[in-house]
């Protein structure tokens, strides 16, 4: 049946192509060129573009039948009472665990803190120790000279004004 199919398609392409590669006044020899050209050429997206591999065989998995999935539904769950205690001990024993994780890290953290103290301690004694040795900051003090411009500009304003 593919063989049939097949056929009929390249026979529906032989048809297309004699309707539509029409190459008139051309030499023969540049003519059979384009239709090879035109016939090699493909327009299909690149392989990175494709969303599906031709190579995988997506398919669903078939369903189970009808009647175990009503008996699954509506059958309650069996419990199974033999397993209680060993589930209830292993709980009881991974929230042992990890309340002991939480100690340690607790633990380690404050031993970081100590640490971060001890060595802002250190610091503060070294900076108090340099502090005799270190040159003297003085605040800035406007010159004179800012000063005194500032008195004659207040001067000469005054004097403008008593003039009119």
């Amino acid at each position: 049946m593919s063989s049939e199919e097949d056929r009929e398609q390249t026979e529906g392409q032989a048809e297309l192509d004699s309707q539509f590669l029409v190459f008139a006044g051309s030499e023969e020899e540049d003519v059979d060129f384009a239709k090879v050209f035109w016939n090699s050429v493909s327009l299909h997206p690149p392989w990175e573009s494709r969303l599906v591999s031709g190579d995988i065989r997506q398919r669903l998995k078939v369903a189970n039948s009808s009647q175990q999935n009503a008996r699954i539904c509506h059958a309650p769950p069996a419990v199974d009472t033999r397993k209680d205690p060993f589930l209830l001990e292993a709980y009881i024993k991974e929230k042992t665990e990890e309340k002991l994780r939480y100690l340690e890290k607790a633990r380690k953290r404050e031993d970081i803190m100590e640490l971060l103290r001890k060595q802002r301690a250190e610091r503060i004694k070294k900076e108090l120790l340099s502090r005799p040795y270190q040159p003297k900051h003085t605040p800035k003090v406007q010159s004179s000279t800012a000063a005194d411009s500032s008195e004659e500009a207040c001067e000469t304003l005054r004097s403008l004004r008593d003039f009119d």
